[in-house]
């Protein structure tokens, strides 16, 4: 039976994750819409990536084929889906009690 921390935990992922293709799915529309030729910063995708949004935002950068120029985004967003997994796995095996005082 999960608990309610475990149902909190996955509906923040999904939710970050949903919010995170979102923005990309915004920020690729304003590119082609306005044709504007200003460089879109790649710190809003890092932020919500390191909220735990990073696996949904790099899938959808490959299926859309968005951003895959950006050399940061394509080594720091892999990074943050080891951690976030990482630290998933400790909290769904309860071992995240272990490292909070």
């Amino acid at each position: 039976m999960p608990t309610i921390l475990t149902i909190i935990l996955i509906v923040y992922l999904v939710a970050v994750n949903f919010y995170g293709v979102l923005l990309l799915l915004s920020q690729r529309r304003e590119r082609d819409l306005y044709l504007n030729s200003n460089r879109i910063s790649d710190g809003k995708l890092v932020l919500i990536g390191v909220l735990g949004g990073a696996l949904g935002i790099f899938s959808f950068m490959l299926i859309l084929k968005y951003r895959l120029g950006s050399f940061w985004l394509m080594v720091l967003l892999p990074v943050l889906i080891s951690i976030t997994a990482y630290l998933s796995y400790l909290a769904f095996s309860g071992g995240l009690e272990t490292l909070l005082p």
